[in-house]
C-alpha cells in the first residue's frame, strides 16, 4: 500500500513564514535567558556556601578569641601606617585594570550559538 500525499494551498505564505521566524526568535530568546537564569542561581548558590564557611570560620576564629585572655588596651600602642604609592604605579595599575575589563568586554560582544541564530533568523525576517 503506498501513501498518498497531500498539498494544501497556503494562504498569504509569507506572513505564515514570518510569523514561524519571530516565534522562533523568540524562543531563542527565551533559551538565551534561560540560560543567564542558570548561571546566576549558580553563581548564587557558590556565593551561599562561600559565606556559610565564612561564617563558620568566623565563629570558630572568635572562640578560640574568647579563651586566650587579651592584653588591655592601654598596652597595645596604635602606629600609623604611611604608605606613599608613587603616581606612575597607581597609573600603571589603572591602565593594566582598564585594558583587562576591555579585554573581557570584547569577549562578551562576540556572539554565542543562541545570538547568533537570533540574528540570522532577524535576517531572514528582513528578507522576506
Amino acid at each position: 500500500m503506498q501513501k498518498k500525499l497531500l498539498h494544501a494551498q497556503i494562504k498569504n505564505p509569507l506572513l505564515v513564514r514570518k510569523t514561524l521566524l519571530e516565534s522562533a526568535i523568540s524562543t531563542a530568546e527565551i533559551l538565551r535567558s534561560m540560560q543567564v537564569l542558570r548561571k546566576i542561581k549558580a553563581e548564587e548558590n557558590r556565593k551561599k556556601a562561600e559565606l556559610k564557611g565564612l561564617f563558620e570560620e568566623v565563629r570558630i576564629l572568635r572562640a578560640k578569641l574568647e579563651e586566650k585572655e587579651l592584653p588591655p588596651l592601654g598596652e597595645i600602642k596604635h602606629e600609623k601606617i604611611n604608605k606613599n604609592v608613587p603616581k606612575k604605579i597607581l597609573i600603571r595599575e589603572e591602565v593594566r585594570k582598564q585594558r583587562n575589563q576591555e579585554r573581557i568586554l570584547g569577549k562578551e560582544t562576540e556572539k554565542s550559538g543562541i545570538d547568533l541564530e537570533i540574528d540570522n533568523l532577524r535576517e531572514k525576517i528582513r528578507n522576506l
